[in-house]
C-alpha cells in the first residue's frame, strides 16, 4: 500500500520490529528499508545505543554470543544509515541502556541530527504529518509489567491523546512465543481504552497475531527487522501498515510479511505462503478477520 500521492486524509503508519546495528553495519544492510516500510510515518525499535561510550560485550569477533551478558554498541554515525528511511524509533527496550543513560542520550542526539525522532519512557516523540499530530509513546516491559506501570502507561496515553493520535511501541512478551500472554492482552486493551490508535509490539523475536479492538489495532509482535549480531535466527516477521484517521481510528490495516535481515543481511519482502498463513491464523485466534490480499494480509 503506497503512501505517496494518496488523496485521502489520514496518516499511513508503517511499523517494523527489532533493529540491531554494530560497527560493521552499512548501507547494504539497510538500503531496502524505504521499500519495506511504505508509510508517511515509519517506526522501528532500535536495539542498542549509538555512542562512543563503553564497548560491545558478550559477542565474539563474528558477532556470536559468548555466553556472557550481551551489551550492544554502534557508532553514532550509523544513524545516517536511517536518514530518509525511518522517521521515529523506540529506545525503550532491554538493550537501550547497554551503555547507560548517557549512551541513550547520545543515541537520541545522533538520531535527531538525521531528522529522526526518538521515543522512550519520559520522552514521547511528537510528529506532524499532513496537518495531523501523532505522538509515539514507547515503553519497555521486557521484565514484566505491574499495576503501577500499567497505570502510568494509561495516563501517558490519555495525556498524549489530548495533543493528537497516539501510537504505542511496547517491548514485551516471552521470547520465542507465537502467542501473547494474558498480561499483554490486558495491557493492550488498557492502551486501546486510553485512546491509542495503534499498539506495536516487539521483543519475542517471533511473529504474533494482530487484534482489532474497537477503533484501535494491536500487533502483539512484528518480529525482527535486521540484526548485525548472530544472536537470533528467526526470519519470519512483518511490517504493520495502518492508516490513522483524523479522529484517531486505525483503518486499512495490513501486515506485509518480510524475511528479517540476519547476521548483517538485508531484510526483504517474503513470499513464503506459510508465513502468510501463520499471520492469518494467529490473528484469527485473536478474533480478527484476516485474509490474504495480493502481497499483504488484510486485517479487519
Amino acid at each position: 500500500m503506497a503512501a505517496s500521492g494518496c488523496a485521502r486524509p489520514g496518516i499511513v503508519l508503517a511499523a517494523a520490529g527489532d533493529l540491531e546495528l554494530d560497527e560493521r553495519s552499512g548501507a547494504a544492510q539497510l538500503g531496502s528499508l524505504g521499500a519495506l516500510l511504505p508509510g508517511q510515518l515509519r517506526l522501528l525499535n532500535l536495539e542498542g545505543p549509538l555512542t562512543t561510550r563503553g564497548a560491545a560485550a558478550g559477542l565474539d569477533a563474528a558477532g556470536r554470543p559468548t555466553g556472557a551478558p550481551i551489551r550492544f554498541r554502534a557508532r553514532p554515525g550509523a544513524a545516517a544509515l536511517l536518514h530518509g528511511r525511518i522517521d521515529v524509533v523506540s529506545l525503550a527496550n532491554n538493550h537501550a541502556l547497554d551503555q547507560g543513560l548517557d549512551g541513550r542520550d547520545d543515541t537520541a542526539r545522533a538520531l535527531f541530527s538525521q531528522g529522526i525522532a526518538a521515543a522512550f519512557s519520559g520522552h514521547d516523540a511528537e510528529l506532524g504529518r499532513a496537518g495531523q499530530r501523532v505522538i509515539v509513546v514507547a515503553r519497555d516491559f521486557s521484565a514484566g509489567v505491574d499495576a503501577e506501570a500499567a497505570d502510568q502507561l494509561g495516563a501517558a496515553i490519555q495525556s498524549a491523546r489530548a495533543r493528537g493520535a497516539v501510537v504505542v511501541s511496547l517491548h514485551w512478551g516471552q521470547a520465542g512465543s507465537l502467542l501473547p500472554t494474558r498480561a499483554q492482552r490486558e495491557l493492550a486493551a488498557r492502551a486501546a481504552s486510553a485512546g491509542a490508535s495503534v499498539v506495536v509490539g516487539h521483543g519475542p523475536h517471533t511473529v504474533q497475531g494482530i487484534e482489532r479492538r474497537g477503533r484501535a489495532v494491536i500487533a502483539y509482535s512484528v518480529g525482527n527487522l535486521a540484526f548485525s549480531c548472530r544472536c537470533t535466527d528467526v526470519l519470519d516477521a512483518y511490517v504493520l501498515v495502518a492508516r490513522i484517521e483524523r479522529d484517531g481510528r486505525a483503518t486499512d490495516v495490513r501486515a506485509l510479511p518480510i524475511a528479517a535481515g540476519l547476521a548483517g543481511g538485508a531484510p526483504r519482502r517474503a513470499d513464503d505462503p506459510g508465513l502468510y498463513d501463520l499471520i492469518i491464523n494467529l490473528s484469527r485466534d485473536l478474533g480478527s478477520k484476516a485474509e490474504r490480499v495480493g502481497d499483504a494480509v488484510r486485517i479487519q
